[in-house]
Order: C-alpha cells, then sequence, then structure tokens
C-alpha cells in the first residue's frame, strides 16, 4: 500500500532561506564596490593634489593647495572619508618631484552584515614633477 505524505510548510522555510543568501550577496557586492570605488577615487584625489602641491612655491602653500584639492575631488565624487589626512612630501624646486599621500578611512557599518569591518583604510599616492622653467619667485 501506497501511502502519500504531505510536505507543508517546507516552500516558505526555502524563501527565507534564499531571500537571507541573496541579501547576503548584495551586501557583499555593495561592500566591495565601496571600498574598490573609494581606493580609485582616492588614487584620483591624491594625483590632483600632487598636482596643485606642485605649482606652490612654498611647503605650507603646497600643503594648504593639496589638502584643498584632496578635500574638493573627493567631495565631487561623492566619498565622505570618516579620517582623512594629506601628507606631502617632495622639494619644491625646480626639476624635483613633490609626492601626496592621502589615506581615507571609510565607513562600511551599513554592510557589516556581509562581514566587512566597521571601517577599511584605503590609501591614495600622486607624484608630480615640479616645472623645470617656472616663474615668478
Amino acid at each position: 500500500m501506497i501511502r502519500c505524505t504531505r510536505d507543508r510548510g517546507s516552500a516558505s522555510v526555502e524563501a527565507a532561506v534564499a531571500v537571507v543568501a541573496l541579501l547576503g550577496m548584495a551586501f557583499l557586492a555593495v561592500g566591495v564596490l565601496r571600498v574598490v570605488g573609494t581606493g580609485g577615487d582616492v588614487d584620483s584625489a591624491a594625483r590632483a593634489g600632487a598636482r596643485a602641491a606642485a605649482a606652490e612655491y612654498q611647503p605650507a602653500a603646497a600643503h594648504a593647495a593639496a589638502s584643498q584639492v584632496v578635500s574638493n575631488a573627493l567631495a565631487d565624487r561623492g566619498v565622505a572619508c570618516v579620517d582623512l589626512a594629506v601628507a606631502v612630501s617632495g622639494a619644491l624646486s625646480p626639476g624635483s618631484v613633490v609626492a601626496v599621500d592621502v589615506p581615507c578611512v571609510v565607513d562600511l557599518g551599513d554592510v557589516v552584515l556581509a562581514g566587512f569591518p566597521g571601517s577599511r583604510t584605503v590609501s591614495g599616492h600622486g607624484l608630480e614633477y615640479v616645472a623645470a622653467v617656472r616663474g615668478g619667485t
């Protein structure tokens, strides 16, 4: 004799598991895209900061120009750094090289469910040659 058994409620459990898995993958994708995209934006801002610093004649003015350009570039790209620092190094003499390093702490609190830490530091580095022929003082 064949007896029919019925599976009751298994479809709702499977749907709940599938929804949780899909949400986890979505959070993972958002977190990866945020870290990778922010890394590129910070690197681009560091290069722009190096160009601005290389155009200045005094170290204090070079640091101020690089900081302003980096802040504006990141704001234009919609990057919100929790902790932003701009370090300018190198000489401002004609033919020398100016380097700008930008560490940016990115908040990942909204994708922590995917296994990301609460924040992550991404860094950008930019180099620019000071013009060999400069006008002015």
